[in-house]
């Protein structure tokens, strides 16, 4: 019989735990033919996340715990997950009951049918924000076109199925800026989707902001392609054109005696002061591509460890 291993992230989820395990106990007793183990990593929790799983873990004989020294984020979280995990297959989720855990058994029955990833995909973001839908939209739209050929698959979050052969090429990335929406397509095999409808959260409050969704965004991007680095070129071709452009009016305006005022600025110097504050947005932009792509490559000469377990409860 094979083993499913639950990967599952935790931070300040103490609501949530109780529903948690009680849905999730109750869709895995209906799945035949696997045996399912819980790697819970808890993030650097405030709360008393980590208590209450310790003492679930007294009820249960399932039930691994992985606990950080401090909060190292969910890229970390699910990193983790895949390094203690021991079942033949993984399925990685959230705690907050989302991404609903029945559609497991879809994901399941692609397995047995030879898929070795299976990704669970959204089909409907209505209840989403108006900026969250389209900036969302925009991501996958940018991330397509820079990908090449790793293909990140769009509205497919952390809620995936694969096969060990596919988390353990994954663990040997070396990289220490995890993305794992990037990992998986990188490594490739045999993908599928199921579709589902994602859920208002139950209990709690969402730890995911717009500052962690534009700081994924550029992660995945970074991760995936070097495609923005050559924009810099493409743009300073365009900026010379736009200048050229704007010497040639002034010139015209010049030949003509065109002196007329707006205020008390003439048009050279106006058309000169677009030119110098566009140039230095220009500049700046360029500047913010290469930053984002610098400290990255700071982040992985420095080659600290990706997380840092402070204790590994083994289930019984």
């Amino acid at each position: 019989m094979k083993t499913v291993s639950l990967i599952v992230p935790m931070y300040n989820e103490e609501e949530m735990i109780p529903l948690f395990f009680e849905t999730l106990n109750k869709v895995i007793n209906e799945i035949e033919g696997y045996q399912f183990e819980y790697v819970l990593v808890n993030d650097g929790s405030k709360d008393n996340t980590l208590s209450i799983l310790k003492e679930y873990q007294k009820k249960q004989d399932n039930i691994n715990l992985v606990s950080f020294s401090r909060n190292f984020g969910h890229e970390a979280a699910v990193a983790a997950g895949f390094a203690y995990a021991k079942g033949d297959v993984m399925i990685v989720m959230d705690a907050d009951l989302q991404d609903p855990p029945e559609v497991m058994k879809d994901m399941l029955k692609k397995y047995e049918e030879g898929y070795l990833v299976v990704n669970g995909k959204r089909v409907d973001r209505q209840k989403d924000s108006f900026m969250k839908r389209n900036t969302a939209a925009a991501f996958y739209k940018v991330i397509k076109k820079l990908s090449g050929k790793i293909k990140v698959p769009e509205n497919v979050g952390n809620y995936r199925l694969m096969d060990r052969r596919v988390v353990d090429e994954i663990n040997k990335l070396p990289e220490k800026n995890r993305v794992f929406r990037v990992e998986v397509p990188f490594a490739g095999f045999k993908t599928t989707e199921v579709e589902f409808v994602r859920q208002e959260r139950p209990k709690g409050k969402t730890h995911y902001n717009y500052k962690s969704m534009f700081h994924l965004a550029g992660d995945s991007i970074c991760s995936s392609s070097i495609e923005p680095l050559r924009y810099p070129f493409v743009i300073g071709i365009g900026l010379m054109g736009i200048n050229a452009f704007l010497f040639i009016v002034n010139f015209i305006f010049h030949m003509c005696h065109i002196s007329g005022v707006i205020g008390q600025f003439n048009y050279s110097l106006f058309y000169i002061l677009i030119s110098i504050f566009f140039s230095l947005g220009v500049i700046l932009f360029v500047l913010g591509i290469m930053g984002m792509y610098i400290g990255r490559i700071m982040i992985e000469s420095q080659d600290r460890p990706v997380y840092i377990v402070d204790e590994y409860i083994e289930k019984r």
